[in-house]
C-alpha cells in the first residue's frame, strides 16, 4: 500500500480537519436566554426552556459526552502494535496512548481515539454521512458498529455506533504491517463500547 507523507504530518491533517468540521458545524454561542420583566418591574433573564427537564440527549451522538480514554486499554493495543504501551493521555477531543519506548526512534508511534463532533441536534449518522462523504479515498469495513470506514492516508477507521462517531488513528513510523487490520480491531472493541 502506497501513502503519502510521514504518519506526523497525516496526523496533523487529521486535526486540522477535525478543526475545520467543528467550525463549520458550530452553531456558534448559544445564547437561548432571553430577558422578562417581572411582577416589581425589575429585569429578569431566562435561560433554558420552560419544561423543566433535562435539555441534553445522550444519544445526540456529540463526542464530548463520552470518555475516550475509557474506550481502549493500554494491554488491547499492546496486543495489536507492540509496547510498552503509555497510560492514556486526554486531550479533550482525543485520548492518545504512545507506543514504544523512545518517540524517537523508528516502530514507535502512537493510537489515538478522536471522537465526532456535530450541532447538538444532529444525529451520530447525519454527521457520520457528513465525515464519511469528505472522505474520498475512503474504504468500507463490515462488521464494526452501524457502519464504519478505513482511511488509508490517516491510518483510521472512523466508527458509528449507538448513534455515536468516533475515530481510532494509528500514526507510526514506519508504518507497520497489517496495519488496517489492527486498527481496525481496535475500532471494533471502541465500537462495542459506544
Amino acid at each position: 500500500m502506497e501513502t503519502t507523507g510521514t504518519p506526523m504530518r497525516r496526523f496533523l491533517v487529521l486535526v486540522v480537519m477535525c478543526a475545520v468540521l467543528l467550525a463549520a458545524c458550530s452553531s456558534g454561542s448559544d445564547d437561548s436566554g432571553s430577558d422578562t420583566t417581572d411582577s416589581s418591574g425589575d429585569s429578569t433573564e431566562q435561560t433554558g426552556d420552560d419544561s423543566g427537564g433535562d435539555t441534553t440527549s445522550g444519544d445526540s451522538g456529540v463526542g464530548d459526552e463520552i470518555d475516550k480514554c475509557t474506550l481502549l486499554e493500554a494491554s488491547e493495543i499492546e496486543a495489536e502494535f507492540g509496547g510498552p504501551v503509555s497510560d492514556p493521555m486526554d486531550e479533550g477531543y482525543q485520548c492518545q496512548w504512545e507506543v514504544g519506548e523512545d518517540q524517537s526512534q523508528p516502530g514507535t508511534g502512537t493510537i489515538s481515539v478522536l471522537s465526532g463532533t456535530q450541532v447538538p441536534d444532529q444525529s451520530g449518522q447525519e454527521y457520520y454521512d457528513i465525515v464519511r462523504e469528505a472522505a474520498t479515498d475512503a474504504v468500507e469495513v463490515d462488521g464494526i458498529g452501524d457502519a464504519a470506514y478505513y482511511e488509508p492516508v490517516f491510518g483510521s477507521v472512523t466508527v458509528l455506533a449507538n448513534d455515536t462517531v468516533v475515530t481510532v488513528q494509528a500514526a507510526f513510523i514506519p508504518e507497520p504491517d497489517g496495519q488496517q487490520e489492527k486498527v481496525e480491531n481496535l475500532a471494533a472493541l471502541v465500537a462495542d463500547r459506544l
